[in-house]
């Protein structure tokens, strides 16, 4: 099992806002001390931006959106003091009736905790910039920086981190994850199976067999085809247009490589900073990398899981189908963050950070 977690550590630290508090040891009567209630947990929004600025911030203007904020920045405060301290933090972000699907893996929060104890145990994870926190109602979006230490071989590494998070509030309590995802399907899948029961890994091989099977009607209507799952409101003609440019880049992909290069040109800005993976291409970058992934992989995108947007930022959460030569199939999801400016009176993507595998 060691070895599992020493050969892709970014495993389970994806949904690794569940992070610690130094002094998360607090201990009190039941009646008396309510641990989501603790001041050391709920330190000011106002405090914690300073601390920890959002490189590209987003508003957080109801309520809901607000205590959400408040709670992933009260994370980034309470960092890696060890498993038992991420667990006590974990009570204040979760409830015993969270979800939440690491690298692909759906896991109840047990087979989480014990997926992370794991991890903690072989790797030391600091954070780093948070780049995004893109709030939508009861969602949220967040990418931020993390190195992360082998603590067998001693070698130090950056991991980028993408998460989609649906919250439920709780009252006195605050919000709490309802269901998370932390990172993309990748090659740690096979091995944060083992942390799940065989019920749930036929449900999961189902729900994979079910996105291979879709067949995409032919419609010109990209609501209907690219329906969303878990759809957010997006209000205003900008962020409708946003929208409709993402869905439209989906389109793009799914009619080839030519095609693709050509809807580039329209989508992107001749000074786009694409960040794909561990890579940052040009547009001529954009339509090589494309061109190879559609020519070598068949990679056809087909499934919708979440779109949000606000102001001049948007992010998706998408299911792609990847066929191989030999006729096989696999599925893999995609993360990714969008920057929407204006350049001759259209709207241009000049910033985006994509994560996925194939």
């Amino acid at each position: 099992m060691k070895r599992i977690f020493s050969s892709a550590l970014t495993a389970a630290i994806i949904a690794a806002l569940a992070v610690s508090c130094a002094n998360g040891n607090k201990k009190g009567s039941a009646a008396e001390y309510v641990i989501e209630t603790d001041p050391a947990y709920n330190v000011p929004t106002e405090t914690l931006l300073k601390k920890f600025p959002i490189t590209f911030p987003s508003p957080a203007n109801t309520a809901e959106e607000k205590g959400i904020q408040n709670r992933m920045l009260n994370g980034f405060n309470c960092w890696n003091e060890g498993f038992d301290a991420w667990k006590n933090w974990g009570s204040v972000l979760y409830s015993p009736e969270s979800i939440y699907n690491v690298n692909g893996v759906r896991m109840t929060l047990e087979e989480y905790q014990q997926a992370m104890n794991i991890t903690l145990k072989n790797a030391d994870i600091q954070m780093g910039d948070f780049d995004n926190m893109i709030i939508c109602g009861n969602w949220t979006a967040i990418r931020y920086q993390t190195t992360n230490t082998n603590m067998q071989t001693g070698v130090t590494n950056p991991v980028p981190v993408t998460e989609f998070v649906r919250f439920k509030d709780f009252g006195e309590k605050g919000m709490k994850v309802d269901e998370g995802w932390g990172g993309t399907k990748g090659g740690s899948y096979n091995g944060l199976l083992s942390f799940i029961s065989d019920e749930e890994k036929e449900a999961q091989k189902k729900m994979m067999d079910e996105i291979i099977a879709i067949v995409l009607p032919e419609t010109s209507d990209l609501e209907k085809k690219y329906p969303v799952l878990y759809p957010t409101e997006i209000k205003g003609e900008k962020a409708q247009a946003m929208k409709r440019m993402l869905l439209e880049d989906l389109d793009a992909w799914n009619s080839g490589a030519e095609a693709y290069g050509k809807w580039a040109e329209t989508f992107f800005s001749g000074k786009v900073e694409y960040g794909y993976n561990d890579s940052t291409l040009d547009l001529n970058g954009i339509k090589d990398n494309a061109k190879a992934i559609i020519g070598e992989k068949n990679l056809k995108r087909v499934k919708v899981y979440n779109i949000l947007v606000s102001e001049d930022w948007a992010a998706i959460h998408s299911w792609h189908v990847v066929t191989l030569k030999d006729g096989s199939k696999d599925v893999y999801d995609s993360m990714a963050f969008y920057h929407f400016v204006e350049e001759g009176g259209e709207l241009k993507v000049d910033k985006c950070w994509i994560k996925e595998n194939s």
